[in-house]
Parts: structure tokens; C-alpha cells; sequence
């Protein structure tokens, strides 16, 4: 089994650089991934990428500077 198996992992700033790293590593060892950016065409093509390698992810684009979007990332999904 591996590590992150059946856990659900919320990743601010996955569309790139660290957050992106991260988010491959966690789906690598089974997390389900909610991927949070303010860019959402980086977290489609993550989102993509992820799920080629067997992988599950759920794209919320947010900016985490905006108070309704921060909302919209905990409460609607």
C-alpha cells in the first residue's frame, strides 16, 4: 500500500515549480489531490498528467489573496 493511499491532499500554488513537484510525488504514492492556483490551464494540464500515471486530482482554480476565493477552495468542494 502505498503511503498516501486512500488520503485526500489540498495543494496551494500546485501549478508550478514546488507545488507542482509535490503534487506528482503525493499522486506517486496514491494520494487523491485537490490542486489550488490561480492559473487554470497549469492545473488542467497537471491534472492531466496525473491522471497518465493512474493518479486522481480535482482542479480549483483560487487566489489565495481573494477571501471569496479562498472560500469557494474549503466550502463548495
Amino acid at each position: 500500500m502505498n503511503k498516501f493511499e486512500g488520503k485526500v491532499v489540498l495543494l496551494t500554488g500546485a501549478s508550478e515549480g514546488i507545488g507542482r513537484a509535490l503534487s506528482m510525488k503525493f499522486a506517486e504514492q496514491g494520494a487523491k489531490l485537490v490542486l489550488a492556483a490561480r492559473n487554470k490551464t497549469r492545473l488542467q494540464e497537471l491534472k492531466t498528467e496525473i491522471e497518465s500515471i493512474g493518479g486522481k486530482a480535482l482542479v480549483v482554480p483560487t487566489d489565495i489573496t481573494d477571501i471569496e476565493s479562498c472560500k469557494n477552495l474549503i466550502l463548495d468542494h
